[in-house]
């Protein structure tokens, strides 16, 4: 098939470079000229695992092109829409690039062609997208993702399930081969409503987020009683019920799906005098959280001018994505606080608005007259750090670690102080697990 994606970012790029792979050719299209230069030459403009590869892969045997002109070609089948929507000053999700997209596809693609939007929808998305339905155009179907930054190609070739909504319901038969598309990935599909599908994928990140929230709770309960959180997650995870997955206590969830759907879905159910206390109660947690760490981390610091290393700013290890980062709401918290932040992270790049925020090149350059370092994404190379090293220029002795990624042992060998969210206990013994 022919393909024409609508957005060269984490969504349009990795859906892209999937579809290429299982042999259809794919034109992506985006506004930003010096994006779609820098992927014609074979370069990814985002940090994600396997992309660049995949788009030179692309690139190299003509299933993949880039391209700055918004018409679909003439021999598109199937359209798909993967532009951002933002979160609006009022708290919903911003649609507007969507309709402008999905406006300019209808002009120019004739009526037995396919376009399926794969940006989130807010739960009224289906309602405003129905204008744009009538029978004599294109089908327009919903298509979420479900990819996860920082594994988003792995996740597009083994998808945990295709979702695909239609909008009217003689578009049905056009939903059911848009998921045929999907078939040689061999994921379960669903295809259903749009509204219903909508709610799916909004309600499965808050859901997510509140596994997230729950587990950071459960560290602090485990540090104010000396508990273990690791170990108490891992029998919670033994109940099929529950599951092991997304109850990795952290410094709170980031990036640019969770916290903006929490607070979506959160701002949309009270504009229908919906009282959804559990769900509008999860961005507030993760908030808490955050500025708990924040308070904890404070009250080891000196009163002269204390200073603390963070290291990693990205919202989570494998990719350079800042959106809603942990690091970036510990380090406001922190001043808030009195004390002088100073971030290091081996890809992440901060921007405009956060650029007040002082930046290292190396973890031992961010440590130097630190009273303490916090270990807030989980980068590989921050499990083996030169702690001595780190030693040598710090001025104080604490070493805060939100993942619990850090060899407590190599720490103490160094003459520094370990301690990790939710493992209160000075030593710890990792129990038997079979």
């Amino acid at each position: 098939m022919n393909l024409f994606v609508v957005g060269a970012g984490y969504v349009g790029l990795t859906t892209a470079a999937v579809f290429a792979r299982l042999g259809h050719t794919v034109v992506v299209h985006d506004v930003d000229e010096r994006r779609i230069e820098t992927l014609n030459a074979g370069r990814s403009p985002i940090f994600e695992p396997g992309v660049e590869e995949a788009v030179r892969a692309g690139l190299a045997n003509d299933s993949l092109r880039f391209t700055a002109d918004p018409a679909a070609p003439d021999s598109t089948d199937v359209a798909l829409v993967c532009v951002p929507t933002p979160t609006a000053p009022d708290g919903l999700l911003d649609i507007s690039a969507v309709e402008s997209v999905i406006v300019g596809l209808r002009r120019r693609l004739p009526p037995d062609r396919t376009i399926a939007v794969r940006s989130t929808l807010p739960l009224d998305g289906p309602e405003r997208l129905e204008a744009y339905a009538d029978a004599g155009g294109p089908a327009l179907l919903i298509n979420p993702e479900f990819m996860r930054e920082g594994s988003a190609l792995a996740d597009a070739g083994r998808p945990s399930r295709v979702v695909i909504g239609w909008l009217r319901p003689e578009h049905q038969p056009q939903a059911e081969r848009l998921a045929d598309l999907y078939a040689p990935l061999g994921a379960p599909k669903l295809v259903a409503d749009a509204r219903s599908v909508v709610l799916l994928k909004l309600t499965s990140n808050v859901f997510l987020a509140a596994k997230i929230a729950f587990a950071n709770e459960l560290a602090r309960i485990s540090d104010a009683i000396g508990a273990n959180v690791s170990t108490v997650a891992d029998g919670l995870g033994l109940d099929p019920r529950i599951g092991r997955s997304f109850l990795e206590a952290g410094p709170g969830f980031g990036g640019s799906c969770l916290p903006e759907q929490a607070q979506a879905i959160s701002v949309e159910a009270a504009t229908r005098s919906l009282k959804t206390p559990l769900m509008s109660s999860i961005a507030l947690a993760n908030e808490v959280h955050q500025a708990e760490i924040a308070r904890t981390v404070a009250a080891r610091l000196p009163d002269d001018s204390p200073r603390v290393a963070l290291l990693g700013l990205a919202f989570k290890a494998n990719t350079g994505d800042v959106r809603n980062s942990p690091a970036l709401a510990l380090a406001r918290e922190l001043r808030s606080l009195g004390a002088s932040v100073v971030g290091y992270d081996p890809v992440a790049e901060l921007p405009s608005s956060a650029r007040d925020l002082e930046t290292a090149q190396t973890a031992v350059d961010a440590a130097k007259g630190a009273d303490a370092a916090v270990v807030v994404t989980e980068w590989a190379e921050f499990r083996d750090l030169d702690w001595p090293a780190l030693a040598r220029v710090m001025r104080g002795r604490l070493i805060y670690d939100t993942r619990r990624i850090v060899d407590a042992g190599a720490v103490r060998a160094a003459g520094l102080d370990y301690v990790g969210l939710g493992q209160a206990a000075s030593e710890l013994v990792e129990p038997a697990r079979t």
